[in-house]
C-alpha cells in the first residue's frame, strides 16, 4: 500500500469500560489541538450495548470545559430491549483549541447502556 492510501488519524480522546444505569457520567478534561481549522473531518465513534425495559435514548455531549458549553453531541435511540454491541459513529463540529469533556446521560432511567469504547478523531480526509 502506497502512502497515497494511508489516511492520517490523530486521535484526540478515547475510553472505554462506562456503565451508565440512570445518573450521567461525565469524563475527565482533555485537550483538542486539531479542529476543522486544520482541515479534515473530526469524528465521533461508539460501541455501546444496553439493557433496557423501555423506550430510552443514549445521549453523548462534548461539552467545552472552559464555559461548560455544547460543543457537539449525538442521540442514540433504543427500543427498550437488549442490544448486543452496535456502533455509532458521526461527525462533530469543533472550531476551538482547548479542553473539553464528554458527558453521556439516558433520557430515562430504565434500564443500563454498557459503553465498551468511544474514540473522538481527527482525520486527514
Amino acid at each position: 500500500m502506497s502512502s497515497l492510501d494511508q489516511k492520517y488519524i490523530n486521535i484526540l480522546t478515547q475510553g472505554q469500560g462506562i456503565k451508565l444505569a440512570g445518573n450521567p457520567i461525565q469524563t475527565e478534561n482533555f485537550s483538542i489541538q486539531k479542529t476543522l481549522r486544520d482541515g479534515g473531518k473530526i469524528r465521533f465513534k461508539i460501541r455501546y450495548s444496553a439493557e433496557l425495559k423501555g423506550f430510552c435514548l443514549l445521549e453523548v455531549f462534548l461539552m467545552r470545559a472552559q464555559n461548560r458549553t455544547r460543543t457537539a453531541s449525538m442521540t442514540i435511540p433504543n427500543g427498550g430491549s437488549t442490544a448486543t454491541v452496535q456502533e455509532q459513529e458521526g461527525e462533530f463540529s469543533i472550531w476551538e483549541l482547548g479542553d473539553y469533556y464528554f458527558f453521556f446521560k439516558m433520557s430515562s432511567n430504565n434500564g443500563t447502556f454498557f459503553i465498551e469504547d468511544y474514540q473522538l478523531y481527527w482525520s486527514a480526509s
